[in-house]
């Protein structure tokens, strides 16, 4: 016979409530851009980069995304550093996944200068902080990856998460072409944005989801 199976959490409902933070955080700046691009902003996705849409009519609304996008990240540190085992690639992937949220947070404080403006102080800032929030979070994504293989918990989403990571690393590599040829430069940093939040969609649902566990057998249990 079949082993019955019942389905229990693995991580406690704080850490649990922390990445569910994560997720509605991935979840408001994903909504945030996809009605900035449905309501006519007149960014060309294509050429634009995703931070032009903070000067557009509705701007405010990105910066707001953005915000929250940064304090869900934020909580969603906090729900993997819960999740996993003390150690050496926990301290680093927790701290520089970390400094990335705090680099999106600044990102949507200091707003991109428009387009056709001189280079002014909050521009600059901007794009240091977003920059800054990429190169980041792609070793944090890499070094999650080697802490998880040494993880009990984590062992089997390993290689989901490493996968997601040498994508990560190939997107960013072409946004960084793409900008220095001037090629679809804002194709190509929406392609890397997007695999981003993909890994921080499927890590918080590493640590919300329940896993299954066989029951046990009480008909051959022993006092």
């Amino acid at each position: 016979m079949k082993a019955r199976m019942t389905r229990e959490h693995r991580f406690s409902w704080p850490v649990r409530r922390l990445a569910l933070l994560g997720l509605a955080g991935v979840a408001v700046f994903g909504a945030a851009i996809i009605a900035l691009h449905l309501t006519g902003s007149g960014v060309d996705w294509t050429s634009d980069y995703v931070s032009d849409l903070a000067n557009q009519p509705f701007g405010w609304l990105f910066m707001v995304g953005a915000f929250v996008h940064g304090w869900g990240n934020l909580a969603l540190t906090l729900a993997l550093r819960g999740a996993l085992r003390p150690g050496p690639l926990r301290t680093w992937s927790v701290l520089l996944f970390g400094l990335a949220a705090v680099g999106i947070l600044l990102a949507a404080l200091f707003p991109i200068e428009a387009p056709g403006q001189a280079p002014n102080l909050p521009g600059q800032i901007h794009r240091g902080a977003a920059s800054l929030a990429f190169a980041l979070e792609l070793a944090a994504l890499f070094v999650f990856s080697a802490a998880f293989r040494r993880q009990l918990d984590w062992r089997r989403q390993r290689a989901a998460s490493l996968v997601l990571s040498a994508i990560a690393a190939t997107a960013v590599t072409a946004f960084v072409i793409a900008i220095q040829l001037d090629i679809a430069p804002g194709l190509a940093e929406r392609v890397a944005l997007a695999v981003f939040l993909v890994w921080e969609v499927w890590a918080c649902l590493q640590v919300i989801r329940p896993q299954q566990k066989p029951e046990p057998d009480l008909k051959h249990s022993y006092p």
